[in-house]
């Protein structure tokens, strides 16, 4: 039989088996018990936490025949023939290959039909957010509303990209990372099972590179076990993973917090010589830092954590904010990795910069300069204040002066520029003239423009155009960019005539600037294709639209009454006129019509 890797082999069969997410498992053993299964879930979580697995689980058994207690047996037909891949009432798709319209409607047409052997038809999509748009859209409606035989179960890695209509018609739960003691505990369990031997420290690293997905650790674990069949060894953990040995790790540490950069070149250097990466040391020492702060200022001293016995009396007495300064480089170091190709040269640059005594000279250096010339700052200080004083007295003098004046005539108000030097004097009063009197003038032209314009809208208004721009609303939203669709919170469209919308402006700040940029522009052209018509916007502010309205009601009192009355006496006589035409149909000429 041909080799089988480990995540294979031992991926779960029960609930009780999946590792670290017992508050998801638990709820689904119990929905199968109360038989409170709903149509369909949502899985979402890092990679390898154990999606598919509880998929195939929750499917297995929802067909299985001998049910303990929310369990499947895995000695009936239906198991056994699930766990084979063989049961045809439970489909697995990878939408990563299949995310087309015709594969959905493929499965929307095949819905329909009865399981074949279990109870339920179940359908298992993994990487659902790989589905392109108009294969979600295909699916919605079978998704909300399914036959009572299936069961759609929805796996992904990217929660963020699956549209918010299906979320919102499936069950979602939320599946966490593994913590690095179960991924231990798990491991150590699959290798007594397989007979083979190992140490702790070798798993601890491979917990730590899986990032608390189970289905990395057992694939590290078997690239090990391809190494070294009879052992897993803690320095071939260090070699296939490229993490650098934490002894040597406690070692560059102390040197960083001893100011020794020298010393700490030489330990990375020889890390990365024996197949540690930049990005691991850099983990290594953040983590191991953030250990020793916490046991300096929480006194937190796990087992394990620290190797040598003479660390932790090493760096008890250090000060924790170089702990917080050597933290905040290597994680800028972390970042920098991302954007060059010599991976080497932010670790050398970060470990120069935290072993350096860079805060006592940054201090030194602000220090010598004042101390070197203390006579002529002094000097030029005190000419400074001397300065300062006779302008000030010379300001008093001044307004004292001001004060004995009589107070100017009115005519006379503009005679202020005489303050003002006298090669200028007329450019200083047309500048003080146009500043008061421009500002009033535009405002009040805009406000009596603007309510001309919407009487006239209001004059002309139907209920049939303002529903034609109300429907239009929501197209507007689905190609608007983000940034724009501000504007339609900000808009609202309160009445249209044949050529005009009136919207009401939410804030009067932006109806006074409105004018100033291009998105009514673009807004008129949107309407304009949507509607099929051409609309001019008229906007106008949302405290003042009410008082307009009942100002133009009043006013158009009479004129609005008899157009009313026209409106119902002209259907009034279109219905009369349509009874007379239906009447001589049926009777002829014969039809004498009388008032």
């Amino acid at each position: 039989m041909a080799y089988q890797a480990l995540y294979r082999k031992w991926r779960p069969r029960t609930f009780d088996s999946v590792i670290g997410q017992e508050s998801i498992t638990d709820t689904l053993k119990n929905a199968i018990k109360r038989g409170k299964v709903s149509h369909a879930f949502l899985f979402a979580g890092p990679r390898g936490t154990g999606k598919t697995s509880c998929a195939k689980i929750f499917a297995k058994a929802l067909n299985c025949t001998n049910l303990q207690d929310g369990e499947p047996c895995n000695e009936c037909a239906n198991c056994i023939a699930a766990d084979k891949g063989s049961m045809p009432d439970i489909m697995e798709i990878d939408a990563a290959s299949n995310n087309g319209v015709d594969e959905i409607r493929e499965i929307r047409d095949k819905v329909k039909y009865a399981p074949t052997e279990g109870k339920y038809k179940v359908y298992i999509i993994d990487e659902v957010h790989m589905l392109s748009m108009g294969a979600f859209n295909a699916l919605l409606k079978t998704l909300e509303e399914p036959p009572e035989h299936v069961v759609f179960i929805l796996a992904t890695t990217e929660l963020q990209k699956v549209p918010a209509t299906i979320i919102s018609r499936t069950q979602r739960y939320n599946f966490k990372r593994i913590s690095k003691d179960d991924l231990e505990k798990r491991m150590k369990y699959i290798l007594d099972q397989e007979n083979i031997k190992y140490e702790d420290k070798a798993l601890a690293v491979i917990a730590q590179v899986a990032d608390g997905g189970m289905r990395d650790a057992l694939s590290i674990l078997d690239q090990l076990l391809s190494y070294e069949k009879e052992r897993v060894n803690y320095q071939d953990a260090l070699e296939i993973t490229g993490f650098a040995a934490k002894e040597n790790i406690e070692k560059i540490l102390l040197a960083l917090l001893e100011q020794n950069p020298e010393s700490a070149l030489k330990l990375a250097q020889t890390e990365l010589t024996q197949g540690a990466s930049s990005k691991n040391i850099l983990d290594e020492l953040i983590d191991m830092a953030t250990k020793s702060l916490m046991l300096i200022k929480a006194g937190d001293d796990r087992q394990g954590t620290f190797l040598s016995e003479d660390f932790v009396q090493k760096v008890k007495d250090i000060p924790t904010k170089i702990f917080y300064r050597l933290i905040t480089l290597a994680n800028n170091a972390l970042n920098d990795l991302r954007y060059t190709n010599q991976q080497q040269i932010p670790l050398e640059v970060f470990l120069v910069e935290a072993g350096s005594k860079q805060e006592e000279q940054v201090a030194q250096s602000s220090a010598t300069p004042v101390q070197a010339k203390p006579a002529k700052v002094n000097t030029d200080m005190q000419a400074e204040l001397a300065a300062l004083k006779k302008q000030v007295v010379d300001l008093t003098q001044q307004i004292s002066k001001l004060s004995n004046k009589p107070m100017l005539a009115k005519d006379q108000v503009f005679h202020l520029d005489t303050a003002v030097p006298k090669t200028s004097p007329k450019i200083a009063k047309k500048a003080i003239v146009k500043e008061v009197k421009k500002s009033p003038r535009k405002i009040k032209k805009t406000t009596a423009e603007n309510r001309k314009q919407v009487y006239h809208v209001l004059e002309n208004a139907t209920k049939e155009d303002l529903t034609t721009i109300k429907n239009v609303w929501p197209d507007l939203q689905s190609v608007l960019e983000v940034s724009e669709k501000a504007l339609l919170d900000v808009l609202e469209p309160v009445a249209a005539s044949s050529d005009q919308v009136v919207m009401k402006c939410k804030y009067t700040l932006w109806f006074e600037n409105a004018s100033d940029g291009d998105l009514l522009d673009k807004l008129t052209d949107l309407i304009e294709k949507f509607a099929k018509h051409s609309y001019g916007i008229v906007l106008v502010p949302d405290d003042d639209w009410l008082a307009v309205r009942k100002e133009f009601v009043e006013s158009h009192k009479e004129e609005l009454l008899a157009k009313k009355k026209q409106q119902i006496e002209s259907k009034e006589s279109k219905e009369n006129s349509e009874i007379v035409n239906k009447a001589k149909d049926l009777f002829g000429d014969a039809v004498t019509i009388k008032d």
